[in-house]
């Protein structure tokens, strides 16, 4: 990277974290007559929002939802163009795991303008199941925590404080044939706490499957799969032990925020509980709560997103 352009990202970085959202559109018309401003970045009239799931089965009901008009396919990610709830956005499945989120950010704020990163997933919580989370801040293990736009934070909480469409009853996934289960609860949408994101795979990526299903596939017309290989993954724990109030738990989201904070972009999270309280099957947590409810915790956290998107 020459000295000139160096000085453009470091200019790009500073002045977004200043103004709240930047893309890179606005530091070339200030920096155009020093820097080159082609880079391999795709080009668009205004900075889009980013809209970025980990699993297959979290992106499916946006861009279900979405006009999609172009669809990039960059190393191993595919990167769709599209309008949703009134916002020029890009839709990207990042993959499992902090090292596939972060990578997959990075790449996403190399090739587009992008205004504003966010999240819409699943998570562990102590929290009821169907919930949707939307903590004001997350936290990596190594402690480092990033904070969501104060800004999208309070749009987020005028939609806890109004009724936002959420499901509460849902097929189960790998059991088509068992009737829908109903949560006894209606649930709501929740700005509080803190969010983790934990490591379990030493920051290696976890590699999708070409016809790995909306938990482990690639995208989000992968092929459908049962549990496959998630009875060897760890038990999930919410760790309770710490002055913070934590809400949630997953495996990307402050990973992404990294990326986002690096770049100078606003973030922030919704998180459908799939593995949490008020279970009215009464499963023993994770794994078997998680393959019971994600989709129906993917749904919400969609729905929330859209609304957001709405108020933008």
């Amino acid at each position: 990277m020459t000295f000139l352009r160096r000085i453009s990202r470091w200019f790009h970085g500073h002045l977004c974290q200043t103004i709240g959202h930047c893309g890179v559109l606005f530091t070339c018309a200030v920096l155009g007559g020093i820097v080159g401003c082609g880079d391999d970045r795709e080009s668009s009239e205004l900075p889009l929002v980013a809209v970025v799931s980990p699993m297959p089965a979290e992106l499916a009901p946006l861009v279900a939802r979405a006009d999609v008009k172009q669809v990039i396919t960059i190393d191993r990610w595919r990167f769709r163009r599209a309008t949703l709830a009134g916002q020029e956005v890009v839709l990207l499945v990042t993959g499992i795991g902090t090292a596939n989120a972060g990578s997959a950010t990075r790449r996403l704020l190399e090739r587009f303008a992008v205004r504003g990163l966010v999240v819409s997933g699943v998570a562990g919580s102590s929290l009821p199941i169907g919930d949707v989370i939307v903590p004001q801040a997350w936290r990596l293990p190594d402690g480092s925590t990033f904070s969501v736009s104060p800004e999208w934070y309070a749009i987020a909480s005028q939609l806890a404080g109004r009724r936002v469409q959420l499901d509460r009853c849902t097929e189960i996934p790998d059991r088509p044939e068992q009737p829908p289960v109903c949560l006894d609860r209606i649930p709501v949408v929740r700005t509080l706490g803190l969010g983790i994101t934990t490591d379990r795979f030493g920051n290696q990526p976890l590699n999708c499957q070409p016809n790995g299903g909306e938990v482990f596939g690639c995208d989000v017309d992968s092929e459908p799969l049962g549990r496959g290989g998630i009875e060897d993954f760890f038990p999930r724990i919410l760790a309770r032990e710490t002055t913070d109030r934590v809400v949630a738990e997953d495996m990307e989201t402050a990973a992404i925020a990294r990326e986002a904070a690096r770049a100078g972009v606003p973030f922030i999270a919704f998180r459908g509980v799939s593995d949490g309280a008020a279970d009215p099957l009464g499963l023993p947590g994770f794994p078997a709560q998680f393959f019971t409810y994600y989709r129906l915790a993917a749904r919400n956290a969609a729905n929330v997103t859209v609304a957001f998107l709405e108020r933008l």
